[in-house]
């Protein structure tokens, strides 16, 4: 791979902890700081957990019936009963995974049949391999999940890493990552094969427009932005060893604080492809992403003003967080992103 263009925070470059040790796993993080939760849509929630718990170290802490008010965020609010269940990192209390699952015949999945350079909708979520990617990935295969690619090596001087994507059945992708260099820091109260989801990435046709949106019109903060080609064909995400020369790659990442938690992560592939910017639940896949904030009306209207179709507001017990008030905002791409504002307490 060849680096054309790469700008990094400083947190990320020093690696700096991006959490403290937290003993509580029904603590609310701060507001403003990247996504709570990545939502998935699938056919069996237990079936699902069980399969990701096995091979992520995950656990189980809650689950219940979906309100009414959060089908009406994911635009299903005509559904019939839905069950959810959310899955934690043992000792980090953020970036969890709540899945979804209707009680009928589930729906066909978001995305199906792209490839990876086809735009519109979530494409994946990020873990960290803690312990081996190796291990961490031959987990995720015994689990039902299958690969583009190999295990492959990227350089982004000074920091490489080795990154694999596992996708499976109902649509949900997972980018794992390994850092090999400088050393990872700020994990060492973290345990466990893999670390919380801490990026989700988005695959877009307009990249400028895309930036502009994040970066401009909520104002989050550049955390990286790159762009390269594979010199040599290998890749991650199944181009063609023979085109994939030939393709230029170009990546942003920004979250409201510049840290990579609970950030989003835009790419733009230099080549041809499908568009799947109107698949939507209850189709199956990751349906959304949670972002706490502090000012619900502002984000809905630096969202709105941003091209984003509104869903909302309405009252919500977000549980087990509590109630709020949440509004759902989703991109020209396709990309539902969910705010939540805790409501005061008296």
């Amino acid at each position: 791979m060849t680096a054309r263009r790469v700008r990094w925070s400083v947190e990320v470059l020093l690696g700096l902890p991006q959490v403290a040790p937290i003993a509580h796993l029904f603590r609310m993080i701060s507001q403003d700081n990247g996504f709570e939760e990545a939502v998935g849509i699938v056919a069996d929630v237990d079936a699902s957990a069980s399969r990701i718990a096995a091979a992520t170290g995950f656990v189980e802490i809650y689950r219940g019936d979906v309100a009414g008010a959060a089908l009406e965020l994911l635009g299903m609010s005509d559904s019939p009963k839905v069950q959810e269940l959310l899955l934690s990192h043992p000792t980090v209390p953020r970036g969890r995974i709540r899945l979804l699952s209707l009680e009928r015949e589930p729906a066909g999945v978001m995305r199906d049949g792209a490839q990876a350079w086809d735009t519109g909708a979530l494409f994946d979520v990020n873990l960290r391999a803690l312990e081996s990617i190796d291990k961490l990935h031959a987990a995720m295969g015994r689990n039902g999940f299958l690969s583009p690619a190999p295990i492959t090596s990227f350089d982004f001087d000074p920091v490489s890493v080795r990154e694999v994507l596992d996708r499976d059945g109902d649509g949900l992708c997972f980018a794992l990552m390994e850092r090999v260099k400088p050393p990872l820091t700020g994990f060492e109260h973290v345990s466990g094969p893999a670390s919380w989801v801490f990026n989700a990435t988005q695959i877009v046709s307009d990249f400028s427009a895309a930036r502009r949106f994040y970066a401009e019109q909520l104002g989050w903060k550049v955390v990286q932005e790159a762009s390269w080609t594979h010199a040599d064909g290998s890749n991650c995400m199944g181009l063609p060893v023979g085109l994939a020369p030939g393709i230029l790659v170009t990546v942003g990442v920004y979250q409201a604080q510049g840290r990579m938690e609970g950030s989003v992560e835009i790419i733009q592939f230099d080549c041809d492809g499908l568009d799947f910017s109107t698949d939507t639940p209850p189709q199956r896949g990751w349906g959304a992403l949670r972002f706490p904030v502090s000012n619900l009306s502002d984000f809905k209207t630096r969202a709105e003003n941003g091209g984003c179709k509104i869903i909302g507001p309405v009252e919500i017990n977000w549980a087990p967080h509590g109630e709020c008030t949440a509004v759902a905002a989703i991109t020209p791409w396709g990309v539902r992103l969910e705010a939540f504002e805790r409501q005061a307490t008296t």
